[in-house]
């Protein structure tokens, strides 16, 4: 499985006040709402890569205000002609 390090400087890391577990959490999930957004992860490729289950991803999505159902409305205007 592919890997990857991030160097912090000793100031960074005290000035993070945070846990490692907390920042890598927190970096995972800001990186795959962000990858998400732009259409290069799927929901369940988000939540796996988050390391959460489907419903918190959508969740965070939500609370980040990114839509999970990018619907575009000339397709929602074809199918509702369709049930007209």
């Amino acid at each position: 499985m592919p890997q990857a390090a991030i160097l912090f400087s000793d100031d960074l890391w005290l000035s993070l006040n945070m846990s490692m577990d907390e920042v890598v959490s927190s970096m995972r999930k800001e990186y795959a709402t962000k990858m998400y957004q732009q259409g290069k992860l799927t929901l369940g490729q988000g939540a796996e890569f988050c390391g959460i289950c489907l419903y918190d991803f959508t969740a965070l999505l939500a609370v980040q205000n990114i839509p999970v159902i990018n619907y575009d409305p000339e397709d929602l205007d074809r199918e509702l002609a369709e049930w007209a």
